[in-house]
């Protein structure tokens, strides 16, 4: 059930990660288009540089949740497993992982809040709620906080890439 679930939200956030980086190429591949072929008589978009740069809020908090499962983040894990004995690494790495949770936590709570005191306040550009944009945080924070308690239950991110092909093999 657990999951099916994470397969579900995870195919939600790689296909919204892959859509809203589309939609900001294109919009930015037509500004630039725009921008140069002015004479034609056709006009900027007085909103695009605006929406492309705060829907790479979007593309960031989630990917950053995608790079927690890949293990594609730096760590000190070199540091740990040279200078400190195996199950001392461990607990150390129990105490990170438990930090980021706690903190995870506080930024969707006071993300969620944040967001829904901006739903009256709009762009400058278009009529549009800042508010969409607001949420990227604690959305974001859902998926780091998902991905970060699976590493902690079982030890490594069960649902990766990487395990599901040792797995099968």
């Amino acid at each position: 059930m657990i999951k099916k679930i994470y397969i579900i939200l995870d195919r939600i956030r790689s296909v919204g990660i892959v859509s809203i980086f589309s939609f900001m190429l294109l919009l930015s591949l037509l500004q630039i288009f725009l921008r140069y072929f002015s004479f034609l008589g056709l006009r900027l978009f007085t909103w695009g540089d605006e929406i492309v740069r705060l829907s790479s809020i979007w593309v960031v908090f989630l990917a950053a949740s995608l790079g927690v499962k890949e293990k594609a983040h730096l760590s000190v894990a070199f540091f740990l497993e040279k200078y400190l004995p195996k199950k001392l690494m461990v607990s150390v790495q129990n105490i990170a992982s438990l930090i980021v949770i706690v903190t995870q936590v506080f930024l969707i709570y006071y993300g969620s809040r944040y967001a829904l005191n901006a739903v009256g306040k709009t762009l400058q550009n278009i009529d549009m709620s800042i508010a969409w944009f607001y949420a990227a945080i604690p959305v974001g924070c859902f998926y780091l906080l998902m991905d970060y308690i699976l590493i902690l239950v079982y030890k490594e991110h069960p649902y990766s890439r990487k395990k599901l092909s040792i797995d099968k093999n």
